[in-house]
């Protein structure tokens, strides 16, 4: 495939007049898979690599314009269980609970898992250069439902608190005490 030549692309504005759109606001989403693929990590872990796409419709109105197609979000968090490995089984059984389907089987297909809705808590992380972005913290069923409130832009204290960058503490704060010399 590397032999293949790629086809020029023709934009409708200049490259340089684009903006970087609004980051996706903290809060709680339904989204559907649009894709899963098994991948390996670095250490040698297979994972679940799955996209998630937020409906434009289920965007807030006052940035929905950004996102005319929805908001596509990455889940890589889901490791593919070896053996008898209870954290990633049990992992893999919330998973699979979330989306609705049943738990009750000694067999999974991720095939089922395609076009699925599910939840997402949508915070804000750095990504490698160090700007904010918004990324899928945590996942729910998709039956749950979304809060309809005015609320439901304000998300709730233990979201903020899972969103919050981690603060650096002082000797004194970890229990340290002053510096003796």
């Amino acid at each position: 495939m590397a032999d293949e030549e790629l086809d020029i692309i023709s934009l409708d504005m200049n490259l340089s007049d684009v903006e970087r759109p609004p980051d996706v606001p903290v809060g709680r989403y339904i989204g559907e898979i649009q894709n899963i693929e098994v991948k390996t990590s670095g250490q040698g872990n297979d994972y679940f690599a799955m996209r998630v796409l937020v409906p434009a419709e289920n965007i807030p109105a006052d940035i929905v314009e950004h996102y005319e197609d929805g908001a596509l979000f990455f889940y890589n968090r889901l490791l593919v269980p070896k053996g008898n490995d209870r954290r990633a089984l049990w992992n893999l059984r919330q998973f699979v609970e979330k989306l609705g389907l049943s738990s009750e089987t000694n067999e999974i297909d991720p095939n089922e898992w395609m076009n699925q809705r599910i939840g997402l808590v949508i915070g804000t992380e750095k990504n490698l250069e160090g700007e904010t972005r918004s990324a899928i913290r945590s996942l729910f069923a998709a039956e749950e439902g979304v809060p309809q409130t005015e609320e439901a832009d304000e998300p709730a204290e233990e979201e903020k608190e899972e969103v919050k960058a981690p603060a650096s503490k002082t000797r004194a704060a970890r229990g340290g005490g002053a510096r003796r010399r």
